[in-house]
């Protein structure tokens, strides 16, 4: 059997942009110079045929208008993975056109691509609620997030595995990972939790984003980045935790997905 695995390639100058595939955030970055790489979306794919992408180029955080060397292009490279990383083919995406002197707010674009795959995702969010139909579901979100990070805060890392059993499936399932590597997923990120990574950084300022066509939320910094995230004080570092939740019909809440 094969194990199809889809990237995106792309290379980015001078804007705050934003990558989607089926309408679910792949990268949200703010590149005050260049950036070029690979990053493997699988995890947005969760049936077989046609694969929308959109992108977004805005102005660089702190600023109202595009730069002139803004840009953003990219394409999406099918490989196969059963034995070794074998390039198969490659779909046309996007690319900018160079900024001239109109005062642009926000370029946007996108392009479709077929897709194959030999694995079942557990899409539950396609039958949730639909974000705007929650009530207050602005408080609730942020309600949600701050539940995480007690969860973290207080060391109760049995019910924090059990709040993102279904993200690290769809992960774990996408990637074609054996269920000891996909526990190694989880354990690495606890163990940096335990070892001084226990700082709580949660931006007030954050931002609701909906996603899924309506399905998913999350909180974002000003920045795109993601809102919650755990700093060392000995390393000066952080680690940051991108969820996404969906309103659950059954349990009345927002749940990891």
């Amino acid at each position: 059997m094969k194990e199809p695995y889809y990237m995106v390639n792309f290379s980015a100058s001078a804007c705050l942009f934003e990558i989607r595939i089926n309408d679910q955030p792949v990268l949200t970055m703010n590149v005050e110079g260049q950036v070029s790489t690979s990053i493997p979306v699988n995890y947005t794919i969760s049936s077989s045929g046609k694969q929308e992408v959109t992108i977004k180029i805005l102005p660089l955080s702190g600023t109202s208008e595009l730069s002139k060397k803004a840009s953003l292009n990219y394409s999406i490279k099918y490989y196969d993975t059963t034995v070794g990383f074998n390039l198969i083919d490659t779909f046309d995406g996007f690319e900018s056109a160079p900024v001239n002197d109109e005062k642009l707010p926000l370029i946007v674009g996108g392009s479709f691509f077929e897709a194959e795959i030999p694995y079942s995702l557990r899409d539950y969010w396609k039958n949730g609620k639909d974000i705007v139909d929650v009530k207050n579901y602005i408080l609730e979100i942020r309600k949600a997030y701050k539940e995480i990070a007690n969860l973290i805060v207080t060391s109760r890392y049995d019910i924090l595995k059990q709040k993102m059993e279904n993200r690290e499936y769809n992960m774990a399932t996408s990637m074609y990972l054996s269920a000891k590597d996909s526990q190694n997923r989880i354990n690495r990120m606890i163990n940096d939790f335990k070892n001084g990574y226990n700082q709580l950084i949660f931006d007030e300022k954050s931002l609701p984003v909906i996603s899924a066509y309506g399905k998913k939320i999350s909180l974002k910094r000003l920045n795109g980045d993601p809102v919650l995230s755990f700093g060392s004080i000995e390393e000066q570092e952080q680690i940051m935790l991108d969820i996404e939740f969906y309103w659950s019909k059954e349990t009345k809440q927002f749940e990891i997905i």
